[in-house]
């Protein structure tokens, strides 16, 4: 789903002018793939500043021969309140500028109205990090329903013989998804860690712990990552024991060893110890090769659910401890 929009200039706008004022509002210009008839260009506009845009505005530019000039934008669903106010102030600049009409989802000459206030630059930055980490989950389990297994060896229950299982394709592939699944673990942490410090009013003790060498100053001397993303891509987010550390920097009222300690579903294993267990399995087959035969669907499966609590009561932590509501619009 997204919100669409049209916008029919009068014949007296000119393409440059339209140009002009496209870029002055900063949209940038793409290659489009699939060129439709009678469009001149395509556009996008995504503002990275703050964590201000989420899934950014899209922008066409169409001209027949002897017809007007015509626009037309679109923002996802998933849009931002940002977003939906940069394409609201697109279609009244080229209204005002260049006459004519336009009509939105809301009606003729009608802008679209936000939802609620806009969230704060920490909040933003902490549901992008959450929602990356949805679609990436969300990814493996498409892999998971599109994977045809044959064969009488790729079973899914033991066979009560180790080396048989050892051969066992659908445990290999099982295996090969926990490098993935912390991989995605990780970065949530990392990019939520990125949003803390960036806002954190005690960054001093990240700034000492971080190790930078010369490839990143001149990553840093360059601008081709912020400051904060740098400062964090020198730390591990991997075991929930360094991630709580790490944590411990920023703001020491963020205490994830804690809630991924308190119990889960009355098991005697933490989500805790169960995610370091994980990162070990993940550690022995990255670097030796060896998988876990343990590892059948149900159990990987689960796997996905337990990541999922972990990384929610660590949002809901966060987003408690820096005084913001979660967002779940995935």
């Amino acid at each position: 789903m997204s919100y669409t929009s049209i916008s029919i200039l009068k014949l007296s706008a000119t393409l440059p002018q339209v140009r002009d004022i496209t870029e002055l509002l900063g949209y940038k210009k793409v290659k489009n793939a699939f060129k439709a008839p009678n469009q001149i260009a395509s556009y996008y506009w995504f503002d990275e500043k703050d964590y201000r845009s989420w899934t950014g505005v899209e922008l066409e530019v169409y001209k027949t021969r002897k017809g007007p000039i015509k626009i037309f934008t679109r923002s996802r669903v998933s849009r931002s309140y940002w977003d939906l106010l940069q394409q609201n102030r697109t279609l009244k600049l080229l209204r005002d500028l260049f006459g004519g009409h336009f009509e939105s989802d809301a009606g003729k000459n009608r802008y679209w109205r936000p939802n609620g206030a806009a969230p704060s630059p920490l909040s933003s930055g902490c549901y992008l990090a959450r929602w990356r980490f949805h679609n990436n989950l969300q990814r493996a389990e498409l892999y998971l329903q599109h994977r045809n297994l044959g064969g009488d060896l790729a079973k899914d229950v033991p066979s009560g013989l180790p080396f048989i299982d050892e051969l066992n394709p659908r445990l290999l592939s099982n295996n090969m998804l926990v490098p993935y699944l912390i991989a995605a673990w990780e970065e949530y942490f990392r990019a939520t860690f990125t949003a803390c410090l960036r806002y954190s009013r005690k960054r001093e003790s990240a700034l000492k712990q971080a190790k930078l060498g010369h490839v990143e100053f001149e990553q840093l001397i360059a601008g081709s990552l912020q400051a904060e993303r740098l400062i964090a891509e020198s730390f591990s987010f991997q075991r929930p024991s360094i991630i709580a550390k790490n944590f411990g920097y920023v703001d020491s009222k963020i205490d994830i060893a804690a809630i991924l300690r308190k119990p889960y579903r009355g098991r005697k294993e933490s989500l805790f110890d169960l995610i370091e267990n994980i990162v070990n399995d993940r550690n022995q087959l990255v670097h030796t090769g060896e998988i876990n035969i343990n590892l059948f669907d149900a159990k990987l499966k689960a796997l996905f659910v337990d990541l999922t609590q972990a990384v929610d009561r660590a949002y809901q932590h966060i987003a408690k401890q820096s005084n913001f509501d979660p967002i779940y619009d995935y």
